[in-house]
């Protein structure tokens, strides 16, 4: 146990030694909103998303383990999307990225008008993507494709909904 310790204290020092770059924008496309992103190396960064999307899932639909039905519907969400990513060095100030996160936040049908139908939302998704920094300029522009899973809670403790939900986003951010 004291060697697993030793060495994530190492880990993380010679992580934290390196000089943190930050950079901020906006996304724009599934997810619309802020876009932040904190480098830990050259090539491992934390990215978190506070953003509204709009969505077309495919869906089932559960309500005490029986399954009610299942099909495509259209949602909103308002969420938070941190994704740790690792990115590859290309020529010509490209990186090619990949990595996952967790999606957390509310969603609800676009149908739907009734505040009780908001649910609290859930998800895992992974991330790919390209970026590409503005030789002279600290600006990074970036597209990313971010297929998940997630679960939708209502008010109802034992009903929910289970969805695949993909968002494609394209991001411009300042490097501070």
């Amino acid at each position: 146990m004291k060697k697993i310790f030793t060495l994530c204290v190492v880990a993380l020092m010679a992580v934290t030694t390196v000089k943190a770059q930050h950079e901020i924008g906006a996304v724009v496309g599934g997810l619309n909103g802020l876009s932040y992103k904190y480098w830990f190396s050259d090539n491992l960064a934390l990215q978190a998303d506070l953003a509204v999307g709009l969505t077309a899932a495919y869906a089932g639909a559960y309500y005490e383990g029986t399954k009610l039905g299942e099909g495509q519907f259209d949602m909103y969400d308002f969420t938070i999307n941190p994704n740790v990513l690792y990115h590859f060095d290309l020529p010509a100030n490209f990186k090619l990225y990949c990595g996952g996160g967790v999606n957390l936040g509310l969603m609800s049908y676009i149908e739907n008008t009734d505040p009780d139908g908001i649910s609290g939302k859930f998800g895992v998704n992974g991330a790919l993507g390209a970026a590409y920094e503005i030789g002279s300029a600290p600006i990074v522009l970036a597209l990313d494709f971010r297929p998940g899973y997630g679960l939708g809670f209502t008010k109802a403790d034992n009903a929910h909904t289970s969805f695949f939900d993909w968002k494609l986003a394209f991001a411009v951010r300042y490097k501070l």
